[in-house]
């Protein structure tokens, strides 16, 4: 027994270290390479203070974060300390039992290696998400303790705090899933019924919120702004024009917000095709890894694939709307805040195959002890 947690405890603290050492990789990659291609304004800008009369809480705290970890150990430390908290669902999935590699190998797709590893809103967002999502593929398979329920709570407020659009897809997920586990079949009738109240509520109390948001968030005069490409007026102050034909190109940006680049834009920029073929991995995901549990055997096959199409797939074409007006008008910024919530397309169905798979492995082999 004591055998056994020691091997346990010794490789958590390898794959714990595994993660730091990425972390540290992506930290200087985003500082010494990557910035010279995007320069990294907002994650300067936090560590020399200048948030510090900002009046958004969402703000002062990646501020306040910032500034002591600049104090402590410098600028890289800071970085990487923020990298470190980026990996926090990973690491809650490890040390409550969790042994599935390749989740850490995910860390190095491009987007994630670089805005989860340096000083900003994403890398705090991101741990929490995955934090949810690992907490939410349990839930699937088991009853959650009371550390599973205060770490969900937390997590879900800073994720409503920092980014409350996004937080949309969390709550569907364990709401879907709650439904699903109580009433089984019979879920479905109640379940399309809250879809369509989320739809009307979302599209009548925040939608053009979003929209405006999405509109203004981006600078017209960036490199790779598409702005000129659509023909839209950047600026509100010129009148409404700009931001009407703004809202024809939304549907596009389900999409194109999540592959990024568009082809026409590799042309001219090589230094996309990278981040390209990521937001095609990243699109392609929920499919592949579909068609892959389709082909495997494993108890509870049903209830996965009630799962898969109730609750996770209403949850990723949430986001991919949700998301839309923030990714159409530039492909840097549209892969930047799809970070925030991208593994959800690749993480969560493998989290929630290997929930089931993995419980399969363990009851055979308790069975045969």
């Amino acid at each position: 027994m004591i055998e056994v947690q020691s091997a346990g405890t010794k490789n958590l603290g390898w794959k714990i270290g595994a993660l730091v050492i990425i972390k540290v990789i992506g930290a200087l990659f985003a500082t010494l390479i990557f910035s010279r291609f995007s320069p990294l304004i907002d994650s300067k800008l936090y560590i020399s203070g200048y948030y510090a009369i900002d009046p958004l809480l969402r703000t002062q705290i990646i501020h306040k974060l910032a500034i002591t970890l600049n104090a402590i150990g410098g600028a890289f430390f800071a970085h990487v300390a923020f990298g470190v908290i980026s990996t926090m669902g990973l690491i809650y999935y490890f040390a409550t039992g969790g042994r599935r590699w390749i989740f850490i190998l995910m860390l190095l797709l491009p987007s994630s290696l670089v805005w989860t590893s340096i000083v900003s809103k994403e890398a705090l967002y991101f741990g929490c998400f995955t934090l949810l999502l690992v907490i939410w593929s349990k839930y699937v398979v088991e009853k959650l303790n009371l550390a599973d329920l205060l770490a969900a709570m937390i997590a879900l407020s800073i994720c409503g705090l920092l980014r409350p659009h996004y937080g949309v897809a969390i709550v569907w997920l364990f709401s879907a899933t709650y439904l699903m586990k109580t009433l089984g079949s019979r879920a479905w009738c109640l379940m399309l019924a809250l879809m369509a109240a989320a739809v009307v509520a979302i599209y009548f109390f925040a939608w053009t919120d979003i929209l405006y948001r999405g509109f203004g968030a981006i600078d017209d005069s960036a490199r790779s702004s598409r702005y000129e490409l659509f023909g839209i007026i950047p600026h509100l102050d010129e009148g409404v024009q700009g931001f009407h034909r703004f809202k024809q190109f939304v549907p596009l940006g389900i999409v194109a917000g999540i592959v990024g680049p568009l082809p026409s834009e590799l042309l001219a920029r090589p230094e996309f095709l990278p981040f390209f073929l990521e937001g095609l991995f990243v699109l392609l995901s929920p499919i592949f890894i579909y068609r892959y549990a389709a082909k495997q055997e494993f108890s509870g096959k049903i209830l996965f694939f009630r799962i898969y199409w109730w609750c996770l797939v209403p949850a990723l074409l949430s986001l991919m709307i949700l998301h839309a007006p923030f990714g159409l008008l530039n492909p840097g910024s549209a892969t930047r805040w799809r970070t925030n919530f991208e593994t959800l397309f690749y993480m969560a169905p493998l989290l929630l195959l290997f929930r089931f798979t993995d419980r399969n492995c363990h009851e055979d082999s308790t069975f045969s002890s």
